[in-house]
This record gives structure tokens, sequence and C-alpha cells, in this order.
């Protein structure tokens, strides 16, 4: 370590060895912090008086407030308790050879259980990563169990980031700009940091308000930061429209941010405890965890693109899931019995419904015990799901809940017993709560014979139900009672310093107890991370049951990683027009998470739906990732041929498109495998230096969405609406997709008519649509033949490609079929190129090319060389038709003009 006075302090490479708290990191890059002596460190208006003393409570007291050292000021138009200007706070106390930190706290107290001495690492990961991590410097502290894939060794050479620190023996700060604009994206200066046992508070002032993410919650897409506290605490709770300060299933503490000068950022808060993240007008953000350490993840993108796939590339790139989960899936809770089952099943089916997957809830288990059967409502229920279902080429999933019934005698719950694997209560008994079978026991899925039982119930059910995918429901985890049936102990895990504002007057409510014990820790510090570690034992046991096979888990609860395992879909919504429109946002945050196979209850969840809110729903989930038709026992039935003829015809037109672009689909899923980066986008992804996609107008007025870089989506998101308002950006040429035709369109702002018999879509010029058109299912289309649709851009140029494989294996061979348009004055050159991996052959047939915009007339066309005439041209568009355009091979077309 050195120290230049009057040279700015900056973080500069020096290779070191690291050891955490819980891991070695084998040879990171390490920064050496020079430290600028200056006379004081720029300020904004003394920012530290924005922010309130957060201990002493809402309406604080002078004696509540002075005693956790705070200032008491009567006259305060925001807090009347604030912390203190001057020297309270951390001290930079020393700075070792490896560029850590060592602070110590300064002035009084804030609690008994202060965390007096910490110890600050910086870790650079590679060019746009990097880490900063704070913990007691003298004792190990819980953090999350869940392995990260940190490089050993990346290029980090030319880093976009820079950060700067307080110099020694001043109170501790530190900020991060990003190289090329200089733009300050996280600035902890006149802002007091605490770190207590059970409550650690983080302030930053921020570049912007355009904030995106920390999940799980039902509020704007962009966050408000009108004095917003947004908890992160899994739990069972019914998703708000408006609901921006409620928690609900998931916790996802990462956010991205557009800096506003079309680059944008992202922060991962790598803590399972339970949090509360307050947006502030400055715009400022307040980071309250329970407990763990800090563990920041910082992504300098540059692009809002770049930085989920930054963030993927720390947490695992998303599941590539099977080819039939991209289909059309059926489901409801109660269909009362296997009769009913079959009846809903068979008039979709029979009425020629596009269909991969019929589901079943909780009602096909006796008495609502995992792992059985009904035997009297659901007698019959494997050869259904084999000689129909399999036969014809669906798949059947099955829910399953991690709450074990008690009863005795019961040989799932005894062998669990057997196994010492159940959550225990502080006193080290078996935890019990309330769920669907009554009194309830609680599998510890971080613990690895829990994982190895639950594996084992998993096979041995297929016996008795031949299930192809597990949806994980009430992995919260969810209790119809608060903490136990008896209840939880009065001490500071279950009544902590602090409480977040969490639903429920405990922080246990609905949930199980804070001091409950698992194996890796106290259920405080792993609550948020149940669901993921019960989809990990989940995924394991589908690799074993299939073997080679791409496993499909939906979960309603998730954490940072889950998307590497499975999807999820967004929980119990309401079947109205507000509850529409929002799932939009809650597949878009998904997408930010790393978790693209995401979904609402099409539909609705609780409550009657109708026709026209049943076609404009399927309208809008036939773009959904994860697209299933779900609702309650109390509400009528709202399968698509549940409703009237002309409604049922507009279903399934809805739905054919989604079978149409299959491949389209499959691609964008291989894509987000490949890259991290999301499938469903706001349009500023795909546009980042659209100024107007940031106006507050624009979120006021469009609930548009992107489908991959091209696909533009304009939904219908209130009742009796006939037409809705789109914006297509300006940089691109625009195609509107109605009645199985493209036509050019202007870009800028318009109001399109959006019939009730059809949602049209937006492609942007440049782009290639791949077709498959026959075929009910999946496994159908999968070998039926393609079309091709050519839209060329400004430049009459285009290129595209999808990927093709079985459909189901992890390491299957494959192919990849690439066309590319190129123009020149006279001349316009389709190439058509299959690429194959080992033992893949492409059998689907090009049946036919569609070129759009031609507008100079043709003399010839030739395809490799040879003249053809089988084509014709009608209303500018050109469409070549050959038998010989066919299976696994490369060709190309010169198409010449007079």
């Amino acid at each position: 370590m050195e120290e230049k006075t009057g040279s700015k302090n900056c973080l500069s490479g020096k290779r070191t060895l690291y050891v955490s708290a819980l891991s070695v990191f084998s040879l990171l890059l390490i920064f050496t912090i020079v430290v600028l002596v200056a006379k004081h460190p720029p300020t904004i208006d003394k920012l530290r008086y924005s922010w309130n003393c957060t201990l002493a409570g809402e309406t604080p007291t002078k004696e509540s407030c002075e005693r956790y050292g705070c200032y008491f000021n009567e006259t305060s138009t925001y807090s009347k308790c604030l912390y203190p200007d001057n020297n309270y706070g951390y001290k930079i106390a020393d700075k070792l050879s490896d560029g850590t930190l060592i602070l110590t706290w300064s002035g009084q107290m804030v609690h008994e259980s202060q965390i007096t001495t910490l110890q600050v690492k910086f870790q650079l990961i590679s060019n746009t990563i990097f880490r900063v991590k704070i913990s007691d410097s003298k004792k190990t502290r819980y953090e999350v169990p869940i392995g990260l894939d940190i490089p050993d060794e990346t290029d980090s050479s030319q880093p976009m980031y820079e950060i700067v620190t307080a110099p020694v023996d001043t109170m501790f700060w530190f900020y991060v700009s990003r190289v090329s604009t200089q733009q300050i994206i996280f600035d902890t200066r006149d802002t007091v940091f605490v770190f207590l046992d059970g409550f650690i508070e983080l302030t930053s002032t921020l570049p912007s308000d355009r904030l995106y993410g920390l999940g799980e919650r039902g509020a704007p897409f962009r966050r408000s930061f009108d004095y917003v506290k947004m908890p992160l605490f899994a739990h069972d709770n019914y998703p708000s429209p408006i609901g921006q300060n409620i928690n609900l299933y998931s916790s996802q503490p990462f956010y991205m941010m557009m800096e506003g000068n079309g680059s944008a950022h992202g922060v991962m808060i790598y803590n399972s405890n339970a949090m509360e993240i307050y947006l502030t007008p400055t715009p400022a953000i307040t980071m309250r965890l329970m407990g763990g350490i800090v563990d920041l993840f910082f992504f300098l993108g540059p692009t809002p693109l770049a930085v989920t796939a930054q963030l993927t590339d720390i947490i695992g790139k998303p599941f590539m899931p099977p080819l039939w989960s991209l289909g059309f899936h059926l489901c409801r809770y109660n269909y009362s019995s296997l009769d009913k089952t079959k009846a809903v099943f068979e008039r979709n089916w029979n009425a020629s419904m596009y269909m991969d997957v019929q589901w079943q809830d909780i009602d096909y288990m006796d008495k609502f015990l995992i792992f059985t059967v009904d035997d009297e409502k659901y007698n019959g229920l494997k050869a259904f799901v084999d000689d129909v279902l399999h036969k014809k080429g669906l798949h059947y999933v099955i829910i399953v809940d991690p709450a074990v019934g008690v009863k005795k005698g019961f040989d799932v719950y005894e062998r669990g017993l057997f196994e010492d694997i159940y959550i225990k209560n502080n006193s080290g008994q078996t935890l019990i709560g309330k769920v669907w079978p009554g009194d309830a026991v609680f599998p510890d899925f971080t613990n690895d014979k829990a994982a190895s039982w639950w594996s084992d119930e998993v096979v041995s059910f297929r016996d008795s139900v031949p299930f192809d995918g597990i949806w994980l429901d009430m992995n919260e985890p969810a209790s119809f009672v608060d903490g136990s049936i008896d209840g939880c102990s009065n001490n500071t895990l279950n009544e902590p310093i602090y409480k977040p504002n969490t639903a429920g007057k405990k922080i246990y409510h609905k949930t199980i107890c804070m001091d409950a014990q698992q194996k890796k820790g106290l259920h405080k510090n792993l609550h948020n991370i149940y669901g993921i570690t019960e989809t990990m034992a989940t995924y394991k046991a589908l690799e074993r049951l299939f073997p080679g096979k791409r496993p499909f888990i939906i979960s309603r609860s998730t954490f940072l990683g889950s998307g590497k395992y499975g999807g999820h879909w967004l929980g119990d919504n309401q079947s109205n027009y507000k509850h529409l429109r929002q799932s939009i946002i809650g597949i878009l945050d998904f997408g930010l998470f790393g978790i693209p196979m995401v979904g609402a209850d099409i539909g609705g969840f609780a409550g009657d739906s109708n026709e026209q809110l049943s076609v404009r729903w399927h309208q809008l989930g036939a773009w959904y990732p994860f697209c299933r038709n779900h609702n309650d026992n109390k509400a009528v039935d709202q399968d698509p041929r549940h409703w009237s003829d002309d409604a049922f015809k507009n279903i399934k037109n809805a739905i054919g498109i989604r079978y149409d672009l299959l491949f389209m689909w499959y691609t964008f899923f291989y894509e987000a495998h490949v890259t991290g980066e999301p499938i469903i986008r706001a349009t500023f992804h795909n546009f980042p230096n659209d100024t107007y996609l940031f106006d507050r107008a624009f979120d006021d007025k469009f609930t548009q969405f992107m489908v991959g870089s091209s696909i533009l989506v304009a939904p219908i998101v209130s009742e009796d609406a006939v037409d809705t308002d789109v914006y297509l950006p300006s940089e691109a040429v625009w195609y509107k997709h109605s009645n199985d035709e493209f036509v050019k369109v202007e870009s800028g702002k318009q109001r399109v008519d959006v019939p009730l018999s059809e949602l049209p879509y937006f492609v942007k010029g440049g782009t290639v649509i791949f077709k498959v058109k026959d075929g009910q299912t999946s496994a159908k289309r999968h070998t039926s033949p393609l079309s091709i649709t050519l839209l060329p851009d400004s430049n009459f140029d285009c290129e595209g490609y999808i990927y093709v494989d079985d459909g189901l294996h992890k390491d299957s061979d494959y192919g990849i079929l690439q066309i590319s348009v190129a123009s020149i004055a006279k001349e316009t050159m389709i190439s058509v190129d299959v690429f194959t991996n080992g033992n893949f052959t492409l059998v689907n047939e090009i049946n036919e090319i569609r070129l759009y915009d031609v507008k100079k007339e043709i003399s010839k066309i030739l395809m490799d060389n040879n003249e053809i005439s089988d084509y014709t041209i009608e209303k500018n568009t050109l469409t070549i038709s050959n038998k010989f355009i066919g299976k696994k091979q490369s060709f190309s077309i010169n198409i010449n003009y007079k």
C-alpha cells in the first residue's frame, strides 16, 4: 500500500490471495487503495440529514432517538430523529497490503449488538464485474451457502469502473464511477453505515430514478422513489398491482439502473436474510439487512442486456427447457375427479386446441398428503397419463408441496422422521406448522440427507403417477399458522430489533419461526432460500429419474440463481384487467433476475373470468414464456373450449401464433441459456438510446414489451378496448403482423386497431421469421415443414437463425438453420445455411420463402445458379415455393432486378 498525497484514491490491480469467512477464493485481483488526503470530500448539501435514525421507530421520542446516539429535532419536517452529522459511524483505521480496509466504530454505540470492527474487501472479477464485501473482521458470520460461478481468472486489465474510498483515519465511504462517462453510479458519502448483529443499514445516492428489479412485488416496472419501503422476504401473499411495499413469494435482491445516457448497470445484494429497500427522492437507496453480511456485486453493462448477462455469469445461466414445455399448458385447482379432468381435456383436445401439457393441482392427493393419490376420485390416473396423454404426445405435470402431513403410519412422513430431515424448533424438536393436510412438518433442504430422501420419494412416486415435470408450491415456506402450532419464543430472532415492512405483525407471519434450526443455520438466515434449495433438490431428483433429459420445474418461491434449475409463475392473481396488466411487469422483472421461464395464470386464478377477458388474456399469454391457463376451485371453468365458438376460435388463433413460432421460441430459450439475456424485454432493452422510452409519459401510456430482439407486442389491458397505443422506435423499420400477413408500417407513436379476433404484433426490419404451421402438439410441429418470412431493414438486408435439437436431452446433437439476405443495386442474395453437430439431421423441409417490401421489377431468380419459375409476386411480396427446397442442405437464391 502506498499513499499519494494530492492524487485521486483509486483502486488499481494487485494479485493476492483472499480468504473469506466461508470459502477460499483462488488467485483474485484485489485492489490496492491509493489514498487522497483531501480537505473535505464532495457532499450533496448535507445529504445525511435526509436519513432518519431508523431504529428509533416511525414516531420517535427524544428518549428513543438519543438511545441510539441520534439527534432529535422537534422542528424537522421529514423525521424528528436524525443521524448526527459528525464522527458517527465507521472510521477507516487501517489499510492492509492486499487493499482490505479495517473499520472501527466511532461515536456512541448504536446498540449492544454493534459489530465494532469490520473489514471491507474489494474483489475485481472482470472488466465489468466487481465485488464489495463487508463483514465482521473478528468473527465468522452467516453467508449465503449457495455457490456462485466466480471465475478463478478473467481479463480485468481495462475495468469499466473506478472505485474511490475515504482516506485512513476518516469516516468510511466509497463511491463507484463509470470510467467512460465519469458518472458516479454508487456513492455512500455523507451517509451513515450501521452494522449490528441483526440490523445492517447502508445508503447510497444514485445517478437516476430509473431503477428496475428488487422483486417479487406488484409494482410499476420502474420503481417509485416516493419514500417507499420495499420488503424482500418470501411470503405467501396475494399479488397486488399497486403493492410496491408488499412482499411476495420470492426474494430477488438485485436491481438494474439506467443512468440517463443509455448506459445501464446492476447491483446484486447477495444476502438471504429478510431485508427492506428504502427508496427516497434524492434519488437514493437504503439497504436494511436483518443479518448476514454486506456482499455487493456490481455489473457495469454497459447495455441493459449485458447487465443481466453479467448477473447470470455469477448466479448461473438459465436452464434449457424441454421443447414440450413451450407449448400450451392446461390446469385448474380442483378438477374434483379424474372424470372431470378427462372431460375438460377431451373437450379441448377434440376441438383441436393446441396443447402440450395437462396439469394436476393438490386435489389428486389423498387428504392433501404429498406423494399420494386419492384412489377414489382419481382411480385410473396412471392409465390416463400413459394411455391417453403420453400416447398423444402430451405431457403431465403434478403439484408437490414441501410440507409433509403429520400422520402416524404415513410412510413418507415416517421415512422422513427416520432420516431426521425435518426442520427443528429452538429446543431441537420437530417444528410443526399447519398446511393443506393439517399439522405438517417441513423438510430441511439444506440437509443433504433431506435431498436424498426427497429424491427417493420423487422417483418412487412416479411408479404410481407417470409425471413428466413438477410444480413446487407453498415453498416460501408457507404455513396457515404463524410460526408453529405452538407459536414462537419471545427472543431477538423472532422479535428482532427492527422488523422490515413485511406483511403481518410478526416477521414469522404465515411461515415458521425465525429461530427454527436447519442444517446450515437458523431459519432466519435461510428463509429466503427455502424455495431454491427445494428446487435444487427436485432438479437432482428429476435428473436421476430421467437420465440425460432436461428437468422441468416451476416454483413459486425463488432466489438469485433459481433460473438455473427451474421457472416461476406469478402466483395467485385475480381474474381482472388490473392483474392482466400487472403480469407484464412481473414477467419483465423475472427476466432481469435470470429466470426467463415465467408466466402468470392465464384468465386469472381467483374469481370468475369471462369470455372477453379470457380471450384478451390468452392473446397476451400466448407471449408468456410459460403459457398456462389455471384457476381456482371456486371459479367458473375458463379452459378455452368452455367458452362460445367465437371465443374459442379467437383463443385458438392466439395460441396458434405461438405454435407457429415454436422454433423461434425454442431459439429464444437457447439464447437465454447461453447468454443469460432475458427473452421478454422492455422496449428500452433493445433501444437503450431512445430517450422517450424513459419518459414518465411512456410508462403511463404504453404497455408494450418485446420478445427477443425483434418482436414487439402491445396487448389490450382494459375492458372493451378495441385499440391500443404503440410506440415503434424510429431507429428501425417496422412490419405489422395481422391475419398471417405482414404490412410495413411507420415508426413512432400510433393508435392501432386490436379487434377481439386477433392481437397483432410488430417485427423490426432486418428479421427472419421462421414458422412451422402443422401440428396440434410441439412434437408434431418439431418435424413439420418450415415457412420462412424475410422482413428487410432500410438497406434491404436481414438475417436470422433457429436452433434445433431433439428437444429433450441436455447433450443432444443439434443443428442451426441460418438465413441471411444482402442486397446491392440490382440484386438480392438469400443465403440458406445448415450447420449440424454430431449426427443431427434437420428433417424440416422449407416449403416456402416470402420476401416482403420488394418494389423493384424482377428479371429472373436463380437457385444455386439454376433459374426457377415457381414464384409469385403480389403486393410487393415475393413468394417462392419449390419442392426441392428441403432437407439438410444449404443453398442460395439470387434475385436479379431489371
